[in-house]
Parts: C-alpha cells; sequence; structure tokens
C-alpha cells in the first residue's frame, strides 16, 4: 500500500501513567509514536501487559492522556476536547472490542444496539432511515435483516463480533481500532472476521488500528507492525 502524504492518526510521544498509590505508579505507556495513514493497517503487537490496549483506548480517548499529543483527522484531541470534536471523534474514530458478548447491552435488540451511535449523534434520520440503515449494514457484515429484532444472547460468538463490527461501521468512520477483537473466537471464525474486515477496507479505505498478540494473523492484516515491550 502506498502512503498517502497526510496521516490520518499522529501519535506523538504518548504517554500513559496510572498511580496506583502515592508511592507507586504504573507507567502504562512510556513515549510511543506512530503515524497511521487512510486505508492503512496498523498492526501493534506485544505480550500481555505490553500496553497494546491501553494505546488504543487512550487514542479513542477513553482515558486522558498523561502526556504527549495525539492528531486525528487534522485535529488535536490531546487535551479537553471542545463539543464539536468530541463529535468529530466520536463519529469517525470508532471502536471493535476483544470480548463481543461483553461490548453488547444483553437488554437492546440488534436494531437499537447498531443504531445507538447514530441516534446520540442525532444521524439517525426517520424510523424508516434507522431501519434501513440498520439492515444495510447487518447484511454488508453477513448478517441477515431478521435479527434485527433478536438479542445479543442469541447469537454465537462470531456473529457478535459482526454486530460489533456493524455497530462501528454505521458512522462511516475513517479509522477503526481492532482491540484483539478475534482473540476471544475459534480459529476459523478469526480468518472469516479479519477477511470480512479487509473486504470492507477495500471499499471504503477505512483504516484500522489492529491490537493484537497472534502474529500470524498481525501478518496478514497488516500493512506496517509495532511490536511493544513493557510500554516502550
Amino acid at each position: 500500500m502506498a502512503l498517502q502524504a497526510e496521516p490520518l492518526l499522529q501519535v506523538k510521544d504518548l504517554k500513559q501513567y496510572f498511580k496506583v498509590n502515592r508511592n507507586y505508579t504504573v507507567k502504562a505507556v512510556d513515549g510511543i509514536s506512530f503515524d497511521i495513514y487512510p486505508g492503512e493497517t496498523y498492526g501493534l503487537v506485544g505480550e500481555s501487559g505490553s500496553g497494546k490496549s491501553t494505546i488504543g483506548r487512550s487514542v479513542i480517548r477513553l482515558h486522558d492522556i498523561t502526556d504527549g499529543a495525539i492528531n486525528f483527522n487534522g485535529q488535536d484531541i490531546s487535551g479537553k476536547l471542545k463539543s464539536e470534536t468530541n463529535s468529530m471523534l466520536r463519529t469517525k474514530m470508532q471502536m471493535i472490542f476483544q470480548d463481543p458478548m461483553a461490548s453488547l447491552n444483553p437488554r437492546k435488540n440488534v436494531m437499537d444496539i447498531v443504531a445507538h451511535g447514530l441516534d446520540i449523534q442525532g444521524k439517525a434520520g426517520t424510523k424508516n432511515e434507522r431501519a434501513q440503515k440498520v439492515m444495510d449494514i447487518l447484511e454488508r457484515v453477513g448478517l441477515s435483516r431478521d435479527f434485527a429484532g433478536r438479542f445479543p444472547s442469541q447469537f454465537s460468538g462470531g456473529q457478535r463480533q459482526r454486530l460489533g463490527i456493524a455497530r462501528a461501521l454505521i458512522m462511516n468512520p475513517d479509522l477503526i481500532i481492532a482491540d484483539e477483537a478475534i482473540s476471544a473466537l475459534d480459529v476459523s471464525i478469526q480468518a472469516q472476521i479479519v477477511n470480512l474486515m479487509k473486504e470492507i477496507q477495500e471499499e471504503t479505505n477505512i483504516a484500522y488500528l489492529f491490537i493484537a498478540h497472534d502474529l500470524s494473523m498481525v501478518r496478514y492484516i497488516s500493512d506496517r507492525i509495532g511490536v511493544l515491550h513493557l510500554g516502550h
């Protein structure tokens, strides 16, 4: 993949520290820098506890970062977010989580789960438009539109992860952070999910930050790879 001139995401000297007590601070991420370009998959690998997931959560601003700079879509998202910047971030950057069951509200049906981001950002449109958007995205990730009224407990692990992908894709993001998105799945299902992600990328030019510890899968999907060890 030919890298374009302007990165979609720039992370410079990112530090994420967590104070455990008065005398001890965990330096989970300690001075990390990388860029991700439009349409690229950047693989981030490392052993458990190396700081991979912390980086993903810091980039999407689930954590307030300790130090460093994060630039996304030409906007600085490092510090306190203005309302318009926060709205852009919540639309154009999405996350797929490791445990598909834990990340889906068991009390909501598929229609409401997938459309949740549209509802929050005021982009759902009319009831019919909202339903059509959900149906279209379900079919795109390989699920029947008949599933819209079902609940997460009625699906397999692979189907739940497809729901997680649909929920992210419906916002039409530029970047998706896949945080160990296949590690909880059977090996045969892992390949299906990764191939689905690659197909979607070819169609939409979406970028991925693909966080994993499975080196063979990271090698298969990634354009470039960053190796993490103890926060470095």
